[in-house]
């Protein structure tokens, strides 16, 4: 009976993810592939994760941040997870995989420095928040979801070096016109503070469905 039950939690644990990310087409396992073709990626952290996971199908080493209660049981199935994982990872080591239950905006001196893919999607100001988690020269991969795009396009600790569009389900990098990128369609001056009271994105002339940052200070 006791197993059964555990079965049954492990079971409702992988359903989860194929609710909010399988079911949905939104696993991006191509987009992680294309990163890992393109850069030099082995440690990843993912500040507001929930429960995508599908960075661990690409990456050996990643880090997941979230408050969330569901992602505190969903990653407490350990077990069930890297079984997953191993059924469709796509490199020969372990997976590494490592959950932190807290408010990513409390900086954890032990994650400092540490990574070389800083991943922000619809979680909020995760770039400039978890900026000192990653290596210098280190990458943030953010759309601009509450406008963090635009906080990381006025960073000056951040460089912006590629866009990625998607089109028929197919994710590609362009390196090209990056200046045409970030210029608010209003003549607002952006700043940190500002976007900060905003709370949000504003409208550009230009816009990619993600861009890549590098981190330069």
């Amino acid at each position: 009976m006791v197993r059964q039950r555990k079965t049954r939690e492990e079971s409702k644990c992988i359903e989860l993810y194929r609710k909010y990310y399988l079911d949905r087409d939104y696993e991006q396992v191509d987009l992680f592939k294309l990163l890992n073709d393109a850069f030099t990626l082995s440690n990843v952290v993912y500040p507001g994760s929930f429960v995508h996971i599908s960075p661990s199908f690409v990456f050996p080493n990643v880090t997941y941040i979230d408050s969330d209660r569901q992602a505190r049981g969903f990653f407490d199935n350990d077990k069930q997870i890297k079984t997953y994982i191993r059924g469709r990872k796509a490199y020969k080591q372990e997976p590494n995989v490592t959950f932190v239950e807290a408010d990513y905006r409390k900086i954890r001196s032990d994650l400092l420095d540490r990574f070389d893919l800083l991943i922000s999607q619809y979680a909020g100001f995760v770039s400039e928040a978890c900026k000192p988690y990653l290596k210098i020269g280190g990458l943030l991969l953010v759309n601009n979801s509450h406008g963090d795009a635009g906080l990381a396009a006025v960073d000056e600790d951040f460089e912006l070096i590629a866009t990625v569009h998607v089109s028929r389900g197919k994710y590609r990098i362009s390196y090209t016109d990056l200046a045409e990128y970030f210029v608010p369609k209003n003549k607002v001056k952006l700043t940190q503070a500002y976007l900060h009271d905003l709370g949000k994105g504003v409208g550009y002339i230009r816009t990619a469905p993600l861009y890549l940052f590098r981190r330069i200070s």
